[in-house]
């Protein structure tokens, strides 16, 4: 779910009370299969899944503030060049039908364990097309389309809406910068342009629970304001402007966003955007919390340099992990994301030379690496499900992609690819289990 890099950072989920429509059309414009047509109105939205995650991707942190940067959704660094209501020609952004066309797709059966991913067989040497599908649980592959090799890079997969048919992409120039945002329809393989009154507005994702509207973030300086807004891009309700604001993560009800905030987290009605402090006592006063996802339907996990479950109810937070000393560890600079599986709470936790580690923590907070078959270069968790994890390999430059749902109870592995086309992969409506892409 990041493509290059971290894409998504700490996870966002988007929320939905009084939305309207899903991200859309900018200016009137529909481009289709490469071609640019009008059409009279926007496609319906419907959603879910923002992208999410969680995580931070630049480097190995080596003190608390480290920790916190690379745990974080960045928002500035995915503003890229301001989105533009031109498309691109159809000779950059072309798309052609795969053999198996969308009616094909059971999507009365597309729920969770579902997966929309990327696929390539090319290498950056030899360069193949790019193939999107849709995975079922059982490793059933529905190809919905293929982006031919070309000049200008592949759209790359930002976030899954939750009526199963429509995902957001950002797109490229053929000079390989960022090209603003797309909605993709999966059914017609109609891609809309994304568009906002500000350049400096990014759309970070589909709201939840029903994808009515948009979450989009201005960043001004070190402020970040989190606003919804319609599919066309009018401003709908600004909800909260937060001092580094490094991440935003809603409910999975979609009636509260947790915001990062000093010494612990605010937590803010989507409806009025009034908002609430929940301190984090092991936290600093003036460190940042991240809220990394929603562990329950009433629980934040937060970074506050170690992991907290922090209730939304204002009771006092718990540490879920302990501050690892980074000056002695062999492995595992910070951890940054969890996932409690009937066989042991598993870490997404922070590798040297900016790579990321999956780890297991013990009762008595100490780790233990856990190695996945075939994913020797940053194993990222996607979701989990059950007893297993989805793991995607990122690659220490971002060309990992390959795919996998891993039981480390047993070591059984069900491949999906084993090649990729970067990573991209985003599971379906896991607004608790979440991913860091």
């Amino acid at each position: 779910m990041f493509g290059s890099g971290w894409r998504r950072g700490a996870f966002v989920g988007l929320a939905a009370a009084g939305a309207a429509l899903v991200i859309g059309a900018g200016a009137g414009l529909t481009l289709a299969s490469g071609a640019l047509r009008p059409h009279a109105a926007p496609n319906p939205p419907v959603s879910n899944q923002a992208a999410s995650n969680q995580a931070a991707s630049n480097q190995a942190a080596s003190n608390q503030a480290g920790q916190q940067r690379a745990g974080a959704r960045v928002v500035a660094q995915r503003s890229g060049a301001a989105p533009t209501v031109t498309p691109p020609p159809a000779s950059e952004q072309a798309v052609r039908r795969t053999a198996a066309p969308p009616s094909a797709v059971p999507w009365g059966s597309v729920g969770p364990g579902w997966v929309l991913d990327t696929y390539s067989a090319g290498t950056r040497a030899r360069p193949a097309p790019t193939t999107l599908c849709l995975v079922s649980p059982g490793g059933a592959k529905y190809p919905l389309l293929t982006w031919p090799v070309s000049a200008t890079p592949t759209p790359t997969l930002e976030a899954w809406a939750g009526n199963k048919t429509e995902a957001l992409f950002q797109l490229y120039s053929a000079n390989g910068l960022s090209d603003g945002y797309g909605e993709l329809n999966l059914v017609t393989q109609a891609m809309t342009r994304v568009a906002f009154a500000s350049s400096a507005t990014t759309p970070v994702g589909y709201t939840l629970p029903a994808g009515e509207q948009v979450l989009g973030v201005t960043q001004s300086g070190p402020d970040a304001t989190f606003a919804r807004y319609s599919q066309a891009g009018a401003l709908v309700k600004t909800l909260v402007t937060e001092a580094h604001g490094l991440g935003a993560s809603y409910s999975p009800d979609g009636m509260s966003l947790a915001v990062t905030a000093e010494g612990g987290l605010l937590l803010v009605s989507n409806a009025t955007g009034a908002s609430t402090s929940l301190p984090v006592p092991g936290a600093g006063a003036k460190d940042l919390c991240q809220p990394v996802r929603w562990w329950n339907p009433t629980t934040i996990l937060a970074n506050c340099g170690r992991l907290w479950l922090v209730p939304d109810t204002g009771a006092a937070p718990s540490a879920l992990t302990p501050v690892r000393d980074t000056g002695q560890a062999r492995y595992d600079l910070g951890d940054i994301d969890a996932w409690q599986l009937p066989s042991g709470l598993y870490l997404q936790s922070l590798g040297a030379c900016g790579t990321l580690e999956l780890n297991r923590q013990a009762a008595n907070g100490s780790v233990s690496p856990v190695n996945v078959p075939g994913m020797t270069d940053s194993p990222v968790v996607v979701t989990a499900a059950g007893p297993r994890l989805l793991i995607e390999q990122h690659g220490c430059d971002g060309s990992g992609g390959q795919l996998a749902w891993y039981d480390p109870a047993t070591g059984a592995e069900d491949w999906i690819f084993t090649t990729g086309a970067g990573a991209s992969a985003v599971a379906y409506d896991s607004p608790e289990n979440g991913s860091i892409l």
